[in-house]
């Protein structure tokens, strides 16, 4: 079962440096933490902005297609993006992105890997695929985007 939890980073300015403050989605799957799952698996930092964002128009929009599948993925991967850099969201920075098919009434989140536009992807073993119901899917992706 898909569903989502607000993602908070608090911001603070500290040494020169303004992190900015965000409220974005964390996908959590039976309960649990995608995010936190990536991270466990890959064993990488864990400053990431989800990929519907208050206050992040473009991004949402684009997030959205994708993820509903009526837009094709801009990685070279075929992978779509759903943890991006919390600063800009650009690629370059890192993400965090899976491949997502749909058959039938079911959408599949599969063959998940670390990104970032110049270097191969780094597939992150042992996670997924997920399978979930077209009807909780779309609705979780819509609710997701109206963060």
């Amino acid at each position: 079962m898909l569903d989502f939890r607000v993602l908070y980073r608090p911001g603070n300015e500290s040494g020169g440096c303004k992190v900015r403050e965000s409220y974005s989605c964390d996908f959590t799957i039976d309960g649990n933490s995608l995010l936190k799952a990536i991270i466990r698996a890959a064993g990488d930092h864990k400053d990431f902005l989800g990929c519907f964002a208050r206050g992040w128009t473009n991004l949402n929009e684009h997030s959205l297609k994708q993820l509903l599948l009526k837009e094709r993925p801009e990685t070279e991967s075929g992978r779509s993006l759903i943890y991006v850099c919390p600063e800009c969201a650009d690629i370059g920075c890192g993400a965090y992105g899976c491949k997502i098919t749909k058959s039938g009434g079911t959408y599949v989140w599969s063959d998940f890997a670390y990104e970032n536009g110049y270097e191969e992807p780094d597939p992150i073993a042992g996670l997924g695929p997920f399978e979930f119901s077209a009807d909780n899917y779309e609705k979780v992706i819509g609710e997701a985007y109206a963060l």
